[in-house]
C-alpha cells in the first residue's frame, strides 16, 4: 500500500504504473505503445498466472496441481526469455513485477535449474541489480 496525502493506492503493479508517472526522468515502461502492451501483458502473466500456482503451493491449496502449473508458466517463461535480456528488451515494470517471486522461490517450492537456463539467467540479472540485491 502507498499513501499519499490523503490517497492511498494499492495492489503493486498499480502502485509500480503510479511511481512510473510520477517519477517519468527513470522510465520504466516503453513509449511505443505496442512495447507498453507487452510490458502489461508479461506483468498480468505474472500475477494471474505465476503469482496464484505459487500462492496456492505457499499455502498448502492444491499444491500437485499447482506446481505442475507452475512448472508450465515457467517453462512459457524460459522460451518467452530466449536471446533476450529483459521482458520487453530494456529493463522494464515487466521485470520489476518478477522479482518479489524469484526472491520468494523457496517459499513456493520452485527451483530455477539449468532446466530453464533463460529464466534463471534472467533471474540472475534481476537479483543482482543493486537497487534488489539492498532489500532482498
Amino acid at each position: 500500500m502507498l499513501v499519499e496525502g490523503d490517497a492511498v493506492v494499492y495492489e503493486s503493479a498499480i502502485i509500480n504504473e503510479y511511481l512510473e508517472e510520477k517519477y517519468p526522468d527513470v522510465p520504466l515502461m516503453p513509449t511505443d505503445p505496442l512495447a507498453r502492451s507487452r510490458v502489461r501483458i508479461w506483468i498480468d502473466y505474472c500475477n494471474t498466472r505465476l503469482q496464484r500456482a505459487a500462492g496456492y503451493i505457499a499455502h498448502g491449496y492444491k499444491v500437485e496441481e499447482s506446481s505442475a502449473e507452475l512448472n508450465k508458466y515457467l517453462q512459457t517463461l524460459n522460451q518467452e526469455m530466449r536471446g533476450r535480456e529483459y521482458l520487453a528488451d530494456k529493463y522494464s515494470l515487466a521485470d520489476i513485477t518478477y522479482i518479489p517471486f524469484f526472491v520468494r522461490r523457496e517459499r513456493y517450492q520452485a527451483t530455477i535449474g539449468d532446466d530453464l537456463p533463460h529464466v534463471k539467467a534472467w533471474m540472475e540479472r534481476l537479483l543482482d541489480r543493486p537497487a534488489v540485491r539492498v532489500t532482498a
